[in-house]
């Protein structure tokens, strides 16, 4: 029958180590001595099947469900899923297995087919399996733990009974649904009246827009108006432009008949702009000659220039050379002069000397007329550079003329 629990296991939840239970498809009974854990069984199938820790009375959090020494806890539940009543029999087959594994720190829910395939680890999918198979384990009448029997056998208070009976029904169940449903108008109901309030202008909008569209309904005769007058001025325009297509019609025939004339001048013309074409070729040759011309002689006298400069560098060393020479010349001939009156006064002392100092003058005036040779001969040497250097400034002079007649 879909919805009965066939097998349980658990693994390190709190007093089982290892436990494997296979159940029959009617009533079962689970016996055992006090402390043997057959309250624990019923905790691990609320757990499995969503239940908090603190609504099984048993512990304060999931990780204190661990049995002690060891580091995680696992109850696995194997669920029935045949028969017309069977959920999604086509994604899980003829068995749900749920698996509950718990940590230290964390805790998660497995679901998986028949052959231990997983499919699917959301909370949600677990409440839509419970929700299908209407399994409630906080009701009492489904799980009844130890406390919650003592707490139903010694209670003689008629409201703690009817709490009981409000619970087991599924009366506080339905009374809490219809309180949330109860919350949910209130909240529609707010909502309707903030939309109602912002629904107000956009009335207000939405009549404008009634009243802009008489309007564009009035708007569209007077389009239709304006659309029948555009054809009348159409036809105006045709008329219009037939009368001026015949006025151009008249002066085009004017301009035909003119044709020829201007052809013979548009002939004429054209044959004097080839001769100017020709012209202006044989001109621009003419200009570009010229203008190599020009850039050769720029040339030349940028040469010529060169020398010239290069000529009067020479021609002013030359002449400091030659006033060099001429003064030199100066000083010799003084010299000379000098040397020359002292040979006529050694001559006029000599007819006044004695033998012994004739020889001694003789001596000396041998040394002065070697000397006055070597003046004689330093003197035209000196003339023969300074005709040298003449001849040389002439030439220099001349070349620079020469080069000026030609620049210029």
């Amino acid at each position: 029958m879909a919805g009965t629990i066939s097998r349980i296991r658990l693994e390190n939840f709190m007093c089982h180590s290892s436990l494997h239970i296979e159940l029959g498809e009617h009533v079962n009974f689970i016996t055992g001595q006090n402390g043997s854990g057959k309250s624990a069984i019923l905790t691990a199938l609320c757990i499995a099947f969503g239940s908090r820790a603190k609504s099984t009375q048993r512990a304060a959090t999931l990780k204190d469900f661990i049995k002690t020494g060891c580091s995680h806890a696992t109850v696995v539940v194997d669920i029935n899923n045949q028969g017309e009543d069977a959920f999604k029999p086509e994604v899980y087959g003829n068995l749900i297995i749920l698996e509950r594994r718990i940590t230290e720190s964390t805790s998660s829910t497995l679901l998986k087919d028949q052959h231990g395939k997983k499919v699917a680890h959301r909370k949600d999918d677990l409440n839509e399996i419970i929700e299908h198979f209407n399994i409630d384990v906080e009701n009492p009448c489904v799980i009844m733990s130890q406390d919650k029997s003592r707490e139903f056998l010694h209670s003689g208070n008629d409201k703690d009974k009817f709490k009981f009976f409000f619970k087991a029904t599924l009366l506080q169940q339905v009374n809490e649904l219809l309180e949330t449903i109860r919350d949910q108008l209130n909240n529609a109901d707010s909502i309707v009246q903030e939309l109602e309030k912002s629904i107000k202008p956009v009335m207000r909008e939405l009549d404008e827009l009634r009243e802009k569209i008489k309007n564009m309904e009035h708007i569209e005769e007077i389009a239709h108006d304006i659309d029948n007058l555009k054809k009348k001025l159409a036809w105006s325009w045709v008329y219009g432009v037939d009368k001026q297509i015949e006025e151009q019609t008249v002066k085009l025939q004017k301009f035909k008949e003119r044709i020829p004339a201007c052809q013979e001048r548009i002939d004429r013309n054209t044959a004097v702009i080839d001769e100017l074409k020709k012209e202006l070729i044989e001109k621009e040759e003419i200009v570009n000659s010229l203008r190599d011309k020009t850039r050769e002689v720029n040339m030349m006298k940028k040469s010529m220039e060169d020398k010239i400069a290069e000529v009067v560098k020479q021609t002013i060393e030359l002449e400091a050379e030659h006033e060099r020479g001429t003064r030199m010349l100066e000083k010799m001939n003084v010299q000379l002069k000098k040397l020359q009156a002292q040979l006529r006064d050694f001559q006029t002392q000599h007819m006044q000397l004695t033998q012994a100092e004739a020889s001694q003058i003789e001596e000396d005036m041998k040394e002065i007329q070697g000397e006055i040779d070597n003046l004689h001969s330093s003197v035209t040497r000196l003339r023969e550079e300074e005709k040298k250097f003449s001849e040389e400034l002439s030439g220099i002079q001349k070349s620079i003329t020469d080069i000026t007649k030609v620049v210029f």
